[in-house]
């Protein structure tokens, strides 16, 4: 996951300066102030040099003795790979910041940053982005929000303020919103902390927890704390969550402690409904359809029938310490009950 953005080379590119400049512009003026500050004004066509940053613009300003400077109008910076455009850039290296000011647009690769100002911080080593901050590249996606910091010490990027992250894959649309998004580049993981919300609107689901957390190279979702996820054909819920995934489509799913289940069967009129809990589960599918189900650990099950056996109030109800489920074709084929095993059959009489 490239998620590192522009920020850390230009940062870290910003932050090895050393205040050395070589200056050319088509017109260009200096002074000497009485404290001894030389301040140089240029004009048409800036070109600053500072080891491995270029900076151009319109006009600027260099206090040289003190090793700041303020570049305005079509202001461009390059470092490395990055491309970083703005309206203004102000640099003072004894605060050791750099600050782009006024559609703030970095560019690394097919990675884009924009915000209405990014301030690099060299002795901190991390960047921020604020106001409008709008990230996108093909393993991030679309992510928003109003305030963006980047550590280069720890490799993270961490988003929030309204934050959230907005994916389309196969056709369909991925949006994750939480109190805070992050990121980490070199672990393929990205984690939405602090009321997380998961909304795949092609599949009509949604899921939420305080914590989610996706590993890129793994293809899997987990769920921390109260999860809970939502469908047209049922619910589930837990207190851990993990989803795994294989070509866009659900492979497995796992929910530890207090697993619990209501699921509707539409196909037939009116529909069935079955509800479980366990200690644990485990669902297995294949082509997004199910293969088999596993329930451990104070397991019972409710099954109340639809279509014809509605009528007469079908409804059967099993417990036991371990529940299995096989399917054929998307349906149960065969229910195993193991472990202290009670079960009921109720239904209404005809008169």
């Amino acid at each position: 996951m490239r998620s590192s953005l522009a920020l850390p080379v230009l940062a870290a590119a910003l932050a090895s300066a050393q205040g050395v400049f070589t200056v050319s512009a088509r017109t260009a003026s200096g002074v000497e102030s009485p404290g001894g500050e030389v301040v140089i004004d240029l004009s048409g066509d800036v070109r600053v040099t500072d080891g491995d940053v270029t900076i151009t613009a319109d006009s600027g300003r260099v206090w040289q003795t003190s090793g700041r400077a303020v570049f305005v109008g079509s202001v461009e910076v390059s470092a490395d790979t990055v491309t970083a455009t703005g309206d203004r850039l102000e640099y003072d290296r004894a605060g050791g910041t750099a600050t782009l000011i006024g559609n703030a647009v970095l560019t690394d690769g097919e990675t884009d940053l924009s915000a209405d100002q990014v301030v690099f911080y060299r002795y901190a080593e991390k960047a921020i982005a604020t106001g409008g901050v709008l990230m996108t590249g093909p393993m991030l996606g679309r992510v928003t929000g109003d305030y963006a910091l980047y550590d280069l010490v720890e490799r993270s990027l961490f988003v929030t303020v309204s934050p959230e992250l907005r994916r389309i894959e196969g056709g369909d649309s991925l949006v994750i919103t939480a109190d805070r998004l992050v990121f980490l580049p070199d672990s393929e993981r990205a984690e939405a902390q602090g009321n997380a919300v998961l909304v795949a609107p092609g599949r009509d689901m949604t899921a939420v927890s305080e914590l989610l957390r996706f590993h890129g190279s793994e293809d899997r979702v987990e769920l921390l704390g109260s999860p809970d996820v939502t469908t047209p054909d049922g619910e589930i819920s837990g207190n851990y969550i993990d989803a795994s995934l294989a070509g866009g489509e659900l492979s497995s799913l796992r929910i530890e402690g207090s697993a619990r289940g209501h699921f509707v069967d539409s196909t037939v009129d009116p529909p069935g409904e079955s509800w479980f809990q366990s200690e644990r589960a485990w669902f297995e599918f294949s082509n997004g359809s199910p293969d088999s189900v596993a329930l451990e650990g104070s397991v019972t099950l409710t099954v109340r029938s639809g279509g014809e056996a509605a009528e007469r109030l079908e409804s059967n109800a099993v417990s036991g310490e371990r529940l299995t489920v096989s399917y054929s074709g998307g349906s149960p084929e065969v229910v195993t009950v193991t472990g202290g095993v009670r079960g009921t059959y109720t239904y209404r009489r005809e008169e």
